[in-house]
């Protein structure tokens, strides 16, 4: 440290003092952004993760609306061919009669 050869040893204790106060405060201040930036990276691994989360959510809504599609058109399938054996039926039915 220079320090002058003329300065009082009370200026002295002043002096380092007064730095050792800036120092504590830096040092602080450096926690605080610290802190900061964890918070910060946390809300972006939360935020990242929350639209990796949607998208899945995305892909499972479209293939369960493919699944509901194909079931649609396979119960209506169903139906029709219910229909059809009703009528031939009533149609048997109505022949014996």
């Amino acid at each position: 440290m220079n320090v002058r050869a003329d300065m009082p040893e009370d200026a002295l204790e002043a002096v380092v003092a007064r730095l050792d106060t800036a120092m504590s405060r830096v040092e602080g201040v450096a926690r605080s952004m610290r802190e900061r930036v964890r918070r910060a990276e946390t809300a972006a691994i939360e935020a990242r993760d929350a639209d990796v989360d949607r998208a899945n959510l995305a892909d499972a809504l479209d293939q369960a609306r493919g699944r509901e599609a194909v079931l649609q058109d396979a119960a209506q399938a169903a139906s029709d061919a219910l229909d059809t054996a009703i009528t031939d039926l009533r149609d048997f039915l109505t022949e014996e009669g």
